[in-house]
């Protein structure tokens, strides 16, 4: 595997500034993916044009190229993205919404999952946010929401979020990130990945940490391949342009087995730099929220990501693109894409 992964090799799939973009939705990103059936698949988390946060998915025809611009959203009869489950009750503990999916397939007598990010404060960021960790479940071919979250956090970090759910050898292992808050304007990153396992995915053990403040990593997304395990790292984004951030990007770790003891992983290389010369605007920031795709047969590894566009504020961008005979954007506090990056030998 290359220590760098180069800029021509990363391409976008969606993008909020340059497109495509589904009708229905102003954003995409979490992706997170799989083979289902022999069909390439990708559960995204997304801001539909309503202003709510929704899980969606993406498949791919098995004769494209997943590094490329070729995946589809899945639509509904008016030719709109089409959300994988109703929106929580207004008095729910995620009832502002769901994103970051983390899709486990069904074992024994326990359902297929997709385990999420809920958040119940209308505040995004900041102090006054807050986040929980829960479930969907699939139930006859439907996607059922279940009612209590599994995770919350803990004083001093209140706020879970990013989860990344596996099974192997008998039990669940899930990471997340658990911080004080979601960090808005003018506040630097406090991220404690942890991690956590299950016999059946829905009780779990105490958290232990996995990387620590100081490390900064915001998430993470696990593979296996051929000689054992892959791990993704992302130190998260400067997602509110406030700059001075420590080196952003992706990372890499292997081990012989899916373990969440932090010593049986090697130690993270950086593969990506996303703060090098030459790095496309829309992941100029940050990326974060990895998926893979490994094809054990022919070892390829494609790794999917959440970019953070370099754009001035709202009304600056707006009047650059009209002046150059651009589309207009929609105002927001920051631009994401969803782009493929495949990892070389």
């Amino acid at each position: 595997m290359s220590d760098t992964i180069f800029s021509s090799g990363i391409v976008p799939l969606w993008d909020m500034v340059d497109g495509p973009m589904p009708r229905g939705v102003l954003g995409l990103g979490d992706p997170d993916v799989h083979v289902l059936d022999g069909t390439p698949t990708m559960f995204l988390g997304g801001f539909s044009s309503s202003f709510r946060n929704r899980l969606y998915v993406a498949t791919l025809a098995p004769e494209e190229d997943p590094a490329r611009a070729s995946w589809s959203v899945d639509l509904d009869d008016r030719g709109r993205a089409r959300s994988l489950a109703p929106d929580p009750p207004k008095d729910a503990w995620d009832s502002e919404g769901m994103h970051t999916p983390s899709f486990v397939p069904a074992v024994g007598d326990q359902p297929a999952r997709i385990y999420y990010t809920g958040r119940a404060s209308r505040k995004q960021y900041g102090p006054r946010s807050s986040y929980a960790l829960g479930a969907l479940e699939l139930i006859g071919g439907e996607w059922v929401r279940r009612e209590e979250p599994l995770i919350r956090g803990v004083a001093p970090r209140s706020s879970v979020l990013e989860p990344l759910v596996m099974h192997d050898r008998g039990r669940y292992v899930m990471w997340f990130q658990a911080n004080p808050h979601e960090i808005g304007p003018g506040e630097l990153p406090d991220y404690e990945l942890q991690v956590v396992e299950s016999p059946d995915g829905v009780s779990w053990s105490d958290p232990q940490v996995f990387a620590t403040p100081k490390e900064g990593f915001f998430d993470n997304a696990v593979t296996r391949t051929k000689d054992g395990w892959l791990m993704v790292l992302a130190r998260g984004s400067d997602l509110h342009g406030i700059g001075g951030l420590p080196a952003q990007g992706l990372w890499v770790s292997t081990a012989r087995e899916l373990s969440p003891d932090r010593a049986a992983w090697s130690e993270p290389r950086h593969v990506l730099n996303t703060g090098d010369f030459g790095m496309p605007a829309f992941l100029a920031r940050g990326a974060y929220g990895p998926g893979i795709l490994h094809d054990v047969d022919r070892d390829r590894t494609v790794v999917y990501v959440t970019g953070v566009r370099e754009a001035p504020k709202w009304p600056v961008l707006l009047a650059r693109r009209i002046i150059h005979g651009q589309r207009p954007v929609v105002p927001s506090p920051f631009y994401l894409s969803v782009a493929a990056i495949e990892l070389g030998d």
